[in-house]
Protein backbone atom coordinates (compact mmCIF):
# COMPACT_ATOMS: atom_id res chain seq x y z
CA UNK A 1 0.00 0.00 0.00
CA UNK A 2 2.86 2.37 0.65
CA UNK A 3 4.28 1.43 -2.57
CA UNK A 4 0.52 2.35 -4.66
CA UNK A 5 1.03 5.81 -2.40
CA UNK A 6 4.52 6.74 -3.40
CA UNK A 7 3.33 5.55 -7.12
CA UNK A 8 0.35 7.68 -6.81
CA UNK A 9 2.10 10.48 -5.60
CA UNK A 10 4.44 10.68 -8.71
CA UNK A 11 2.02 10.65 -10.97
CA UNK A 12 0.69 13.59 -9.01
CA UNK A 13 3.59 15.41 -9.26
CA UNK A 14 4.75 14.62 -12.33
CA UNK A 15 0.89 16.09 -14.02
CA UNK A 16 1.85 19.04 -11.57
CA UNK A 17 5.30 19.18 -13.33
CA UNK A 18 3.25 19.29 -16.73
CA UNK A 19 1.19 22.54 -16.59
CA UNK A 20 4.57 24.30 -15.54
CA UNK A 21 6.72 23.01 -18.66
CA UNK A 22 3.98 24.22 -20.75
CA UNK A 23 4.13 27.93 -19.30
CA UNK A 24 7.72 27.71 -19.75
CA UNK A 25 7.26 26.40 -23.30
CA UNK A 26 4.80 29.41 -23.96
CA UNK A 27 6.83 31.98 -22.21
CA UNK A 28 9.93 30.78 -24.17
CA UNK A 29 8.20 30.86 -28.02
CA UNK A 30 6.51 33.84 -26.62
CA UNK A 31 10.02 35.57 -26.22
CA UNK A 32 11.26 33.60 -29.37
CA UNK A 33 8.16 35.18 -31.48
CA UNK A 34 9.22 38.74 -30.10
CA UNK A 35 12.37 38.47 -31.62
CA UNK A 36 11.54 36.85 -34.52
CA UNK A 37 9.15 39.47 -35.43
CA UNK A 38 11.59 42.31 -34.31
CA UNK A 39 14.31 40.74 -36.86
CA UNK A 40 11.59 40.57 -39.25
CA UNK A 41 10.81 44.11 -38.99
CA UNK A 42 14.86 44.76 -38.74
CA UNK A 43 14.64 42.73 -42.24
CA UNK A 44 11.92 44.36 -44.07
CA UNK A 45 13.27 47.78 -43.36
CA UNK A 46 17.11 47.43 -44.48
CA UNK A 47 15.34 45.32 -48.27
CA UNK A 48 12.18 48.19 -48.75
CA UNK A 49 13.30 49.95 -51.82
CA UNK A 50 11.23 53.16 -50.55
CA UNK A 51 13.35 56.17 -51.30
CA UNK A 52 13.79 58.31 -47.45
CA UNK A 53 11.68 60.95 -48.31
CA UNK A 54 8.74 59.14 -48.40
CA UNK A 55 9.25 57.39 -45.47
CA UNK A 56 8.62 60.85 -43.24
CA UNK A 57 5.05 61.25 -42.32
CA UNK A 58 2.88 63.65 -44.71
CA UNK A 59 2.92 67.13 -43.00
CA UNK A 60 4.90 70.15 -43.40
CA UNK A 61 8.22 69.31 -45.10
CA UNK A 62 5.73 67.68 -48.07
CA UNK A 63 3.67 71.38 -48.42
CA UNK A 64 6.78 72.76 -48.19
CA UNK A 65 8.66 71.08 -50.81
CA UNK A 66 5.65 71.26 -52.88
CA UNK A 67 5.47 74.90 -52.42
CA UNK A 68 9.44 74.92 -53.55
CA UNK A 69 8.69 72.80 -56.67
CA UNK A 70 5.76 75.19 -57.64
CA UNK A 71 8.00 78.88 -57.30
CA UNK A 72 10.82 76.56 -59.83
CA UNK A 73 8.59 76.06 -62.48
CA UNK A 74 7.63 79.56 -62.15
CA UNK A 75 10.84 80.74 -62.08
CA UNK A 76 11.79 78.71 -64.99
CA UNK A 77 8.93 79.93 -67.27
CA UNK A 78 9.24 83.53 -66.44
CA UNK A 79 13.43 82.99 -67.19
CA UNK A 80 12.14 81.41 -70.70
CA UNK A 81 9.80 84.49 -71.40
CA UNK A 82 12.18 86.83 -70.68
CA UNK A 83 14.59 85.12 -73.08
CA UNK A 84 12.03 85.10 -76.13
CA UNK A 85 11.20 88.62 -75.16
CA UNK A 86 14.81 89.78 -75.83
CA UNK A 87 15.18 88.00 -78.80
CA UNK A 88 12.42 89.29 -80.94
CA UNK A 89 13.02 92.56 -82.63
CA UNK A 90 10.64 95.58 -82.01
CA UNK A 91 8.36 96.82 -83.89
CA UNK A 92 8.17 100.70 -85.70
CA UNK A 93 6.15 102.95 -87.39
CA UNK A 94 8.12 103.30 -90.73
CA UNK A 95 10.73 101.73 -92.74
CA UNK A 96 14.60 103.28 -91.99
CA UNK A 97 15.85 104.16 -94.86
CA UNK A 98 17.88 101.59 -96.62
CA UNK A 99 21.75 103.42 -97.32
CA UNK A 100 23.10 101.70 -100.79
CA UNK A 101 26.93 100.87 -99.80
CA UNK A 102 29.46 99.80 -103.18
CA UNK A 103 29.97 96.03 -103.21
CA UNK A 104 33.48 94.44 -102.57
CA UNK A 105 34.69 92.18 -105.10
CA UNK A 106 33.73 88.85 -105.31
CA UNK A 107 36.21 86.51 -104.74
CA UNK A 108 34.97 83.81 -107.32
CA UNK A 109 32.29 83.41 -109.98
CA UNK A 110 29.97 81.50 -108.33
CA UNK A 111 29.06 83.57 -105.51
CA UNK A 112 25.95 84.93 -105.29
CA UNK A 113 25.23 88.99 -103.69
CA UNK A 114 22.98 88.61 -100.26
CA UNK A 115 21.68 92.09 -99.74
CA UNK A 116 22.19 93.46 -95.82
CA UNK A 117 19.82 93.33 -93.59
CA UNK A 118 18.31 95.04 -90.22
CA UNK A 119 18.98 94.28 -86.73
CA UNK A 120 17.23 95.48 -83.67
CA UNK A 121 19.03 97.16 -81.16
CA UNK A 122 18.00 96.08 -77.66
CA UNK A 123 19.70 99.15 -75.98
CA UNK A 124 18.47 102.01 -78.43
CA UNK A 125 15.22 100.14 -79.59
CA UNK A 126 15.68 101.16 -83.16
CA UNK A 127 16.95 99.16 -86.40
CA UNK A 128 20.20 99.04 -87.48
CA UNK A 129 21.59 98.05 -91.00
CA UNK A 130 23.60 94.96 -91.63
CA UNK A 131 26.13 94.93 -94.75
CA UNK A 132 26.09 92.57 -97.53
CA UNK A 133 28.35 90.17 -98.20
CA UNK A 134 29.28 87.74 -101.10
CA UNK A 135 28.41 84.08 -100.11
CA UNK A 136 28.61 80.30 -101.64
CA UNK A 137 25.64 79.40 -102.69
CA UNK A 138 24.05 75.86 -101.27
CA UNK A 139 23.21 73.07 -102.98
CA UNK A 140 19.71 72.32 -103.23
CA UNK A 141 18.69 75.71 -101.78
CA UNK A 142 18.08 79.17 -102.78
CA UNK A 143 18.22 82.86 -100.92
CA UNK A 144 15.06 84.44 -99.86
CA UNK A 145 16.10 87.82 -99.03
CA UNK A 146 14.52 89.68 -95.75
CA UNK A 147 11.73 91.84 -96.24
CA UNK A 148 9.55 94.01 -93.75
CA UNK A 149 6.20 92.68 -92.54
CA UNK A 150 3.18 95.25 -91.66
CA UNK A 151 1.07 94.19 -88.41
CA UNK A 152 -1.00 95.79 -86.11
CA UNK A 153 1.52 96.75 -83.80
CA UNK A 154 3.88 98.24 -86.97
CA UNK A 155 6.48 97.18 -89.23
CA UNK A 156 8.88 95.04 -88.02
CA UNK A 157 12.14 93.21 -90.10
CA UNK A 158 12.22 89.71 -91.22
CA UNK A 159 15.50 87.80 -91.64
CA UNK A 160 16.60 86.55 -95.06
CA UNK A 161 16.92 82.49 -94.76
CA UNK A 162 18.01 79.66 -97.29
CA UNK A 163 15.02 77.40 -98.15
CA UNK A 164 15.56 74.07 -99.97
CA UNK A 165 14.67 74.06 -103.47
CA UNK A 166 11.14 72.32 -104.34
CA UNK A 167 11.83 69.05 -106.35
CA UNK A 168 11.22 69.49 -110.16
CA UNK A 169 9.75 66.19 -111.81
CA UNK A 170 12.39 65.40 -114.17
CA UNK A 171 11.85 65.19 -117.64
CA UNK A 172 11.41 61.26 -117.48
CA UNK A 173 8.31 61.38 -115.38
CA UNK A 174 10.30 59.64 -112.80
Amino acid sequence: MLRTFFIAKSLKMEKNKQPFKEGLEKINYISKMKKNEKLQNEIHFAISRKPLLNILEPGAHARVGRYIKIFSYLVLFAGIGLIFNSCMGGYIASEPAYADYGRPQRLNENQIWIDGGWGWNNQTHIYVQRAGYWANPRQGQSYVAGSWKTTQRGKSWTNGHWQKQARQPDSHGR
